[in-house]
């Protein structure tokens, strides 16, 4: 248990490296940077307590949020899908599967996992924009940055994941 919090730590920790130095400074198109540290969330496996994974989801968006100066709006961005991926992995996880199942494409199923990463990441740039823009008055621009970044943001995970479980 404590080896495999550890590699969880250093896995946030490099997913939040990666954010702070690298994609925070992308903008592909003048917009929305992409963001990866939804990743950490994300892939929390099946056997992880709600407090746990709200623990996560916070963790990891308040030292994005240091980082970035964005004052709460990934803690509250990732605290929600935080709060909303245990059930839905219960529900998208193959019946067959084990009780500490860790989200990816082969425990889950490229589509399964592919449709599990689309919509938490959508509902995370969704509560991420909304709270970054605040307004009613620049919804076109919020819509494309949310647009652009989403689906760089989409890529660049699904790249992470074959890097990190390459198909065996």
């Amino acid at each position: 248990m404590i080896i495999s919090t550890l590699k969880r730590m250093a896995w946030a920790l490099l997913l939040l490296l990666i954010q702070v130095l690298v994609l925070d400074q992308v903008h592909p198109g003048g917009y929305g940077a992409p963001l990866i540290c939804s990743l950490v969330v994300i892939t929390l496996p099946m056997g992880t307590s709600r407090s746990a994974a709200l623990l996560w989801g916070f963790g990891t968006g308040l030292i994005a949020d240091i980082f970035a100066g964005t004052a709460g709006i990934s803690s509250a961005a990732l605290t929600f899908i935080a709060f909303i991926q245990p059930p839905l992995l219960e529900v998208m996880a193959p019946r067959d599967s084990e009780e500490e199942l860790s989200p990816s494409f082969s425990a889950m199923g490229r589509w399964n996992y592919l449709q599990f990463i689309a919509f938490l990441l959508l509902l995370h740039h969704v509560i991420y924009f909304a709270l970054e823009g605040f307004s009613y008055f620049h919804t076109e621009d919020i819509a494309i940055s949310m647009g652009v970044s989403y689906a760089a943001s989409l890529l660049l995970i699904i790249l992470v994941e074959h890097v990190r479980n390459p198909k065996k």
